[in-house]
């Protein structure tokens, strides 16, 4: 039996079981809007984990994608930055059983939500009244080769080389500080381990903005750093719905993976 969850480190604190790699402030807490549980965590809960009010997953295209450059290897050690509530890496670890996978995420409140969902197995009750849909019951399921964290994306807690597959989803245009990030990532991936981005590049400041886009600003460092561009994908459409008339948001997201040198 693999030795599923041995590469993180010890955590600096834990809050209801919840290992956290950043010691969050007050102000942080407070400014993050992904900390509002009965908003936005009741949000991405109904956009990741209640298929049958879609009709389906609405972010299949992104899952497709994923899918298409995974690595080919009977076990391998994954993580993914940013995994909201986690239903990207819990897919993975589902598939394949044999893999080492890790969520991460800044918000407590989607950690919680992802593990009491895919680790603890619990069933969720999301408030989704508010946005037209009627009150549903979600079943979690119990995964022993899932593990979520707080952490931060410039700072994680996993060892130099460790990882054989990075993936963020719509994260990347939510970082302050981009170049750190992707240095972090390169520090903890294995020479030839893989980087799957997808991003709306929707920033929120227009400094990030001014320095990231169009998307080869981006790629141009990685590229001279001797990152391998695998793939570039621009753009990869994806459907949001928003409430239980139909309507919704279409995000133009970018693509692309990449091989650590």
């Amino acid at each position: 039996m693999p030795d599923f969850g041995s590469l993180l480190a010890p955590p600096l604190d834990r809050r209801r079981d919840i290992p956290l790699y950043y010691l969050k402030s007050e102000d942080e807490n407070r400014r993050d809007v992904y900390e509002r549980f009965d908003e936005l965590v009741a949000r991405q809960t109904a956009l990741h984990l209640a298929d049958d009010l879609h009709g389906g997953y609405p972010l299949q295209p992104i899952a497709e994608y994923v899918c298409r450059w995974l690595p080919i290897t009977s076990a391998a050690t994954v993580a993914d930055i940013g995994c909201s509530v986690g239903r990207q890496i819990a897919d993975l670890a589902g598939s394949y059983p044999d893999w080492d996978c890790y969520g991460l995420d800044f918000s407590y409140q989607m950690v919680r939500q992802a593990t009491d969902y895919w680790k603890e197995g619990k069933t969720l009750h999301p408030n989704l009244l508010r946005f037209g849909y009627p009150t549903v019951a979600l079943t979690g399921r119990s995964l022993p080769n899932v593990h979520f964290a707080l952490a931060d994306a410039k700072d994680l807690p996993f060892p130099d080389g460790s990882l054989d597959l990075m993936l963020n989803t719509f994260l990347i245009d939510r970082l302050p500080d981009l170049p750190a990030a992707f240095t972090e990532w390169r520090r903890v991936l294995k020479p030839g381990g893989r980087l799957i981005t997808i991003s709306p590049l929707n920033f929120l400041q227009i400094e990030h903005w001014k320095a990231h886009h169009p998307p080869m600003k981006i790629l141009d460092p990685l590229l001279r750093d001797g990152w391998e561009l695998l793939d570039l994908t621009d753009p990869l459409t994806v459907r949001e719905p928003m409430d239980a008339r139909g309507n919704e948001v279409v995000w133009n997201t970018l693509a692309f993976v990449l091989e650590r040198p």
